[in-house]
């Protein structure tokens, strides 16, 4: 990964939405150079995923107790699925932050979460400000 790919995904950072023409502008590379890049980076695993995130959201920490013969499964599982994920030692074992777009999709979220084989329990903090 060289610095261009840095600058690449640095814009990609601050905005998952901008387009490869802009960011060629602005890098002083064709189009097609920077598709291929991205295209690249996806193949290599260094770019996961591409999301975004709402003003009208609510902000969730899972806390998960997991059986410790199936951590790395679990982490597995999560990873696929979740952008933030945290392992600690301690009474918790991981935690996930959660962007929902309403409490019943939190509560879907945290649903599926639970029937993770492995998870043992989980607890749910909702962000108030």
């Amino acid at each position: 990964m060289d610095d261009k790919d840095k600058k690449i995904i640095e814009m990609l950072i601050k905005n998952s939405r901008t387009s490869n023409m802009d960011i060629a502008r602005q890098l002083n590379v064709s189009e097609g150079t920077i598709r291929k890049r991205i295209e690249k980076l996806v193949n290599d695993g260094i770019i996961t995923k591409f999301t975004i995130e709402t003003t009208s959201s609510v902000d969730a920490i899972v806390l998960i107790k997991v059986d410790p013969s199936l951590a790395g499964s679990v982490i597995k599982t999560l990873k696929a699925e979740y952008n933030d994920i945290y392992e600690y030692s301690g009474s918790v074992d991981i935690a996930v932050r959660l962007r929902c777009t309403s409490l019943d999709e939190l509560n879907s979220e945290v649903d599926s979460i639970r029937n993770i084989h492995g998870v043992i329990n989980t607890d749910t903090l909702i962000r108030l400000k």
